[in-house]
């Protein structure tokens, strides 16, 4: 494994495990997430994660939604990696709370129910 590393952005709320299984056995890497204590634009930032790692699981994993829809990403430095995460701040992954005010279709707000 390279001692280069990169500073990857997660916008899950929970953040992410990053597993690769290989022949040394399983490598894991966690990620922070959207309801850590490191958000910029809605992102956790997690620093200092191998890039070779980063690389391999980003190529594993090309064609899911984190990584196809850039909810996952990763940047050289923190100060790039922090610059995208408010670039991407409208970025909606899904797990993005309802707004009482349009709860959705054929469904009324709570106050108007209890008036």
């Amino acid at each position: 494994m390279s001692l280069e590393t990169v500073t990857v952005g997660c916008k899950l709320p929970n953040g992410l495990h990053l597993d690769i299984d290989g022949p040394e056995g399983k490598k894991r890497f966690t990620l922070k997430g959207a309801n850590s204590s490191s958000v910029v634009g809605g992102f956790g930032i997690t620093e200092n994660i191998p890039k070779d790692f980063f690389e391999e699981w980003a190529r594993l994993y090309a064609k899911s939604i984190v990584v196809a829809n850039g909810i996952v990403f990763a940047y050289k430095d923190s100060k790039g990696a922090e610059a995208i995460a408010k670039e991407r701040k409208d970025l909606k992954t899904g797990f993005e709370p309802k707004d009482p005010d349009k709860p959705g279709k054929g469904l009324k707000p709570e106050r108007q129910m209890m008036n």
